[in-house]
């Protein structure tokens, strides 16, 4: 029990001091950093990848079970491929010691509004971009177990130009319209569905939503938009 409380107050520490940065840059806040410290998300502009449909993805797991992922296609098949907004990807998920298989789906990016974020101390800049809501899906399809998982932290969003948004930390209800707690404990079979808010400049339009589970892998991309 002693060991539960250190872990749930550094997690409520991390998750704090995430929050009170409010709006960052994609690669700013690393919600897993008090244990993973020297990593980080992939590059916030990559147009070689970022929706040109690459086919340079690398099989293999990070765990011993969960080999075939959705549709018969191997663990990390899609890594660096862009795929339909909706279809589900069998990919892996490495954190410091964390380590699982998961089955991660975009499933909508909505365009929200700035009165869903009144309250938060936006900065006027901040104030003046579009948010986005990217809600994603998460199954564990491997045999491992994680505790205390930041999920949707490798999840990002970016517009047509390539550049990625401003990802919004919020409490995990404090936009209704989308929330965005993650789960404590991630057991094999278990699912989650979680939202995350980013911010766009008013002229631009979501392009593509990334995951990057494993950084040796590379991020698997979805359309923002379906066909």
């Amino acid at each position: 029990m002693h060991h539960r409380s250190i872990r749930r107050t550094r997690r409520t520490a991390a998750a704090l001091l995430c929050a009170a940065g409010l709006a960052l840059g994609a690669t700013a806040c690393n919600e897993d950093a008090a244990q993973d410290a020297g990593s980080s998300e992939s590059p916030a502009k990559d147009k070689s990848n970022g929706g040109s449909g690459s086919d340079q993805g690398s099989g293999g797991s990070g765990e011993s079970g969960g080999s075939e992922g959705s549709g018969g296609k191997g663990v990390d098949a899609d890594a660096n491929k862009t795929i339909p907004l909706g279809q589900k990807s069998a990919l892996t998920y490495k954190r410091s010691k964390k380590v699982a298989t998961l089955e991660v789906t975009a499933r909508s990016v909505a365009k929200g509004s700035q009165s869903d974020l009144s309250g938060m101390g936006l900065k006027a800049e901040d104030k003046a971009l579009q948010p986005y809501y990217v809600t994603m899906a998460f199954k564990n399809i491997g045999d491992n177990t994680v505790k205390y998982p930041f999920l949707n932290t490798p999840t990002n969003l970016r517009d047509g130009k390539g550049n990625g948004a401003k990802i919004l930390i919020t409490p995990s209800d404090a936009v209704k319209s989308c929330p965005g707690k993650d789960p404590d404990t991630f057991a094999p079979g278990a699912n989650a569905t979680i939202c995350k808010v980013f911010l766009l400049p008013k002229d631009e339009t979501p392009s593509v939503v990334l995951y990057t589970g494993d950084f040796d892998k590379g991020p698997v991309y979805w359309k923002a938009t379906k066909d």
